[in-house]
């Protein structure tokens, strides 16, 4: 076993030690439960209808806004690196949505938007500048890439055969590393926006719930949820974008 994977398993070992501890020394379950009852909670949890009804409706809310914000971030971003007067011309709104805080986005458009979609707005809104700012950043125009336009070019290989096997691959590692971030990025913000909002179904609200009824051990068992689910679906997006762009690296000329 090598040095890395032995840190890698010690890691959690010491986290739930130090839990423990801490909840030892507490010993007060309304402030910080032992992470056995938080667990236990959990799996009774998953055995109840209304939990798995309100996942998937906040899982949709994030897969929406992450779709959202590829989609907007990626043209955007695109049209930004080929025109320098707009990329100009998107700094400074960029500039205030990055120090805006999250609270203030959530509550503002919780006077435009019905609950179920306040989440979704605030999640795109924070994530839209990352996911443009990656794409931007990918597609700019350097040496290289001029290098392989122009040669591709003099035979004949321009338009969209030259974007798609040229400039696309190319940009495709920075379009990645702005994905798995915009994804992690819209679980914590689309969960924010639930405990604000309230929708009728969603994590957000029960986790308000039981706040309001004093269940410590039911919040972090719904906190300990959003965090399992968000790895799961972040590591097997990370999957899917290695195979992408290693199969686009086979395509690039």
């Amino acid at each position: 076993m090598t040095k890395k994977s032995l840190s890698t398993i010690i890691s959690p070992v010491v986290f739930i030690a130090v839990w423990y501890a801490a909840a030892f020394g507490v010993g007060a379950p309304l402030i910080l439960p032992f992470p056995h009852k938080v667990l236990a909670k959990f799996l009774f949890m998953c055995k109840t209808q209304i939990f798995w009804q309100s996942f998937c409706l906040t899982f949709f809310r994030v897969l929406f806004a992450f779709l959202i914000s590829f989609a907007l971030g990626f043209f955007i971003g695109l049209f930004s690196a080929d025109f320098p007067c707009f990329k100009e011309f998107l700094r400074f709104p960029l500039c205030v949505i990055r120090v805006t805080p999250v609270v203030a986005l959530i509550l503002v458009a919780f006077f435009w938007f019905k609950s179920d979609f306040v989440p979704v707005f605030a999640a795109v809104l924070m994530s839209l500048p990352v996911m443009i700012f990656s794409c931007e950043k990918g597609f700019e125009k350097n040496a290289e890439n001029q290098e392989k336009l122009f040669k591709a070019s003099c035979y004949g290989f321009t338009g969209f055969k030259a974007f798609r096997y040229l400039r696309l691959p190319s940009a495709l590692p920075s379009i990645t590393a702005g994905l798995e971030s915009v994804f992690g990025l819209c679980w914590k913000v689309v969960a924010a926006g639930e405990v604000l909002s309230l929708p009728r179904r969603s994590i957000g609200s029960l986790m308000q719930k039981s706040q309001v009824h004093l269940e410590t051990d039911e919040v972090l068992a719904l906190t300990f949820a959003l965090v399992l689910f968000s790895w799961i679906f972040q590591f097997c997006l990370k999957i899917a974008l290695s195979k992408i762009s290693s199969k686009n690296r086979r395509k690039a000329l």
